[in-house]
């Protein structure tokens, strides 16, 4: 009460607003601004690491080159892999015609295909002949040059030579026989593998020994160029 006669009304020592109530306590934004901060930062983070892998390049291993592949699928007749116009400077005159073989891939065979073809001349004892052999395999199995070369190598002695031929297909080998007393007979082998095909030569010379001889020297470049001939024949479309 004053000194006039007036109530005054009770002092207000909490500050409260006119309906009685406290004002609700201001939210606090410091921790949504630090976990908005460290958001951002992984945020961030991540990003980088993601653009860092995306940017190097991409480390794959080497692919294994490619076999050579051959088929037979295009060739209806071995005779066209022969050549045999260089066997006539020893028997110049056809004797019968050509002999072929195909045997196309099947579930028991990956395909073969053979060519034998005869030469002889005015003197019954002087001829010569070509066979052309290809044996194709499938997968890992061993090839038909393995067991042609191991043949091949078991024969030795007198008037029998060997040795290796590079430069066609991955390997390849030679063998040569003479024989006979009257009649001299060559035989030259020739066989290279590469890639799923073996390749067989085979060169046959009998000669009178009145005649001039034939020598490896002089057939072996016969041989080779046959065999590139029957594998450009045979490479795969």
């Amino acid at each position: 009460m004053t000194d006039n006669g007036r109530v005054e009304p009770p002092t207000n020592p909490f500050n409260l607003p006119p309906h009685g109530y406290p004002p609700p306590p201001k939210p606090r934004r410091t921790g949504w601004i630090i976990g908005g901060i460290a958001a951002l930062v992984v945020v961030l983070g991540v990003g980088i690491a993601v653009g860092v892998v995306a940017g190097q390049p991409s480390e794959r291993p080497p692919e294994p080159a490619a076999a050579p592949g051959y088929s037979m699928d295009h060739v209806g007749n071995a005779c066209d892999l022969v050549d045999p116009a260089l066997l006539r400077k020893w028997s110049p005159t056809p004797s019968g015609p050509p002999e072929h073989k195909e045997v196309r891939p099947s579930k028991t065979s990956a395909g073969s295909l053979s060519c034998q073809i005869r030469y002889t001349s005015g003197n019954a004892l002087d001829s010569a002949e070509v066979l052309l052999d290809a044996e194709f395999t499938n997968g890992t199995a061993p090839s038909f040059y393995e067991s042609w070369k191991r043949g091949n190598a078991a024969k030795t002695g007198e008037g029998k030579a060997s040795g290796p031929i590079t430069g066609i297909g991955t390997q390849g080998f030679w063998h040569s026989e003479v024989f006979g007393d009257l009649v001299a007979n060559t035989r030259y082998v020739l066989c290279v593998v590469d890639g799923n095909v073996s390749v067989r030569v085979r060169l046959n010379f009998s000669r009178s020994r009145d005649v001039a001889q034939v020598h490896r020297e002089e057939v072996q470049p016969i041989a080779e160029a046959q065999a590139r001939k029957a594998l450009s024949g045979l490479k795969g479309n």
